[in-house]
């Protein structure tokens, strides 16, 4: 694979572990705000209990597409990084003393 390939697919995976790591958080609180769209009025909102219900659930999911997300934008700045020429060799000159 060429350095401009490399670099390209280690930014892509970058982009696509933060978006990944922003939907889990979205999902949870989607999750958290409970079904259907727009304000809720006194008497729809829901309690706390099945708030912190809601979320104990999904927390787990969410965690292990928080860490997913994670891992593709390690791996994406591992690839980036090995893209990159290496440092030139320092001019050959007297030893030092």
């Amino acid at each position: 694979m060429s350095p401009d390939a490399r670099r390209r697919t280690g930014i892509g995976l970058i982009v696509v572990g933060l978006l990944t790591i922003v939907v889990s958080v979205v999902v949870v609180l989607e999750i958290a705000n409970g079904p259907g769209t727009g304000p809720k009025t006194f008497a729809e909102r829901r309690s706390y209990d099945q708030v912190k219900e809601a979320v104990q659930k999904s927390f787990p999911i969410a965690v292990v597409g928080g860490l997913f997300g994670l891992a593709l934008a390690v791996w994406g700045e591992r690839l980036r990084a090995s893209a990159r020429p290496p440092p030139p060799d320092p001019a050959p000159g007297p030893p030092a003393q």
